[in-house]
């Protein structure tokens, strides 16, 4: 009884429940729609149809990354903080201005990567044959790039569920469906990118519409407020640090599928990357809580409520940790289950799954310690941990992926995860004199006593 008094007693707490639970749902739905697309890819071409797919949403990821320039992130933190400080007339402009950016850089990466689809076939799939679904890859760049800057733009909004719809299994479950109507015809292993790409298209279109109409329906300030002035130097000095960050984040995380790419074959390719959608339920907690979090915790930040900003960490880790160790316990304890769900020849990365799910559940364990960084003004040190993260997962990769394959590949992902949330507790302690780590107690964790921790410092 006391502890739900203290949950409704406790605003913050309380909007984490109502959308992180939305979140969640929408996470745990997007996690079986992916499992459906993968095994029902794996019964049309097999594991090494699977390991082309992944080989391409790989550098379609990377590319979308630098396409979109870090504003998919940031764009968070813009329209938070200006909704939180009553700001609401700054929100159009800003989206605007910043869309602007992302349009131009993603339709100059994806020139890029149209214009290198010989070479980047040549160096990933051993030959030039698939240099067409390159192309495929670098022309849907730019639309994915507006799609997820317009998912973000939502989330910037609290608008969870529809932010959930457009970032969690959509473009999975409209791929399946044309892959499906193509199946009456016939179906090989360049079928699902050109699917990709259609459905991409259409989600682009239905998230202008939605934004749009979630935009209109910002009331207008009361009072008189500052008006919004465009600083660029200023804007990119936040979000360039960013989408070093997210693209650090995101070549650590792929870095595994593409030393796979380079220096094994394509089967091995489709096993590891389904291992690796295995272990990631472990995340799934983290990823959809994260969801509210990363808006939340700089709309706290801003208003410098020091107390509540830290009890919300130590809440949402609590929450993180609670629901992952189950899922945790249950993949180690059936992990050639789980593999022999999408076929015989899947179970052959049964121990590569399991050193997966210890680097996620360690992850789970920390919190959304990254979010943290990039929410309250020390993105560049985020960068920086990354760096370093990435550039040990570099090395790794390349030593332990050609001799000993998938499991090498397993080996490098977790140390590399284990890794960076440990430099970031590190850097979250040394900043704001508290560890994001779930404690025993239940009331500390909610939060329940006093909090005498020191604050946070002000030093960038």
């Amino acid at each position: 009884m006391r502890l739900n008094s203290f949950i409704k007693k406790d605003l913050n707490l309380v909007e984490l429940f109502k959308g992180g639970a939305i979140a969640l749902f929408f996470k745990f739905a997007s996690v079986i729609i992916g499992y459906v697309f993968f095994w029902y890819l794996a019964q049309l071409v097999g594991a090494e149809g699977v390991g082309i797919f992944s080989t391409c949403w790989t550098i379609l990821m990377i590319g979308t990354v630098f396409g979109k320039l870090g504003f998919d992130t940031s764009i968070v933190k813009f329209i938070a903080e200006s909704m939180g400080k009553q700001f609401t007339h700054h929100v159009k402009p800003i989206y605007n201005h910043c869309i602007l950016i992302v349009l131009i850089n993603s339709t100059l990466i994806a020139i890029i990567l149209v214009a290198l689809a010989a070479p980047i076939s040549q160096l990933f799939f051993k030959n030039t044959d698939y240099a067409s679904l390159v192309r495929i890859v670098g022309i849907s760049v730019m639309p994915l790039s507006l799609m997820n800057y317009n998912a973000e733009s939502m989330k910037g909004l609290k608008k969870i569920t529809a932010f959930s719809l457009f970032q969690n299994g959509s473009i999975y479950i409209l791929t399946l469906l044309i892959i499906w109507i193509f199946s009456f015809q016939s179906v090989d292993n360049t079928t699902s990118i050109y699917s990709l790409l259609l459905a991409i298209i259409v989600l682009l279109v239905i998230s202008f519409w939605t934004f749009q109409h979630y935009l209109k329906r910002i009331p207008r300030p009361r009072t008189e407020k500052p008006k919004y002035k465009f600083e660029l130097k200023s804007i990119l000095n936040i979000t360039l640090p960013m989408m070093l960050t997210n693209s650090l984040f995101l070549i650590m995380s792929w870095m595994d599928i593409l030393m796979l790419s380079a220096f094994k074959t394509q089967s091995d390719v489709g096993i590891y990357n389904t291992a690796l959608k295995i272990a990631a339920c472990i995340s799934i907690t983290l990823v959809a809580i994260s969801s509210i979090a990363a808006p939340k915790i700089a709309e706290l930040y801003g208003r410098n409520d020091t107390k509540g900003f830290r009890r919300f960490v130590k809440q949402t880790s609590f929450l993180n940790f609670s629901i992952s160790l189950p899922i945790f316990l249950f993949i180690i304890l059936f992990p050639g289950f789980l593999l022999g769900i999408f076929g015989q020849e899947f179970t052959a990365g049964t121990s590569t799954l399991i050193i997966l799910a210890v680097g996620q559940v360690f992850g789970a364990f920390s919190g959304a310690t990254i979010h943290i960084l990039n929410m309250t003004g020390y993105e560049k040190l985020s960068r920086n941990i990354l760096l370093s993260t990435a550039t040990i997962n570099l090395i790794l990769n390349y030593i332990l992926v050609p001799r000993y394959g998938m499991t090498g590949a397993a080996i490098a992902t977790s140390i590399s995860t284990i890794l960076w949330n440990i430099l970031s507790e590190i850097v979250i302690y040394q900043k704001f004199r508290f560890l994001t780590y779930p404690l025993i107690s239940l009331k500390k964790a909610m939060g329940i006593k006093n909090d005498i921790m020191k604050p946070p410092s002000q030093e960038k």
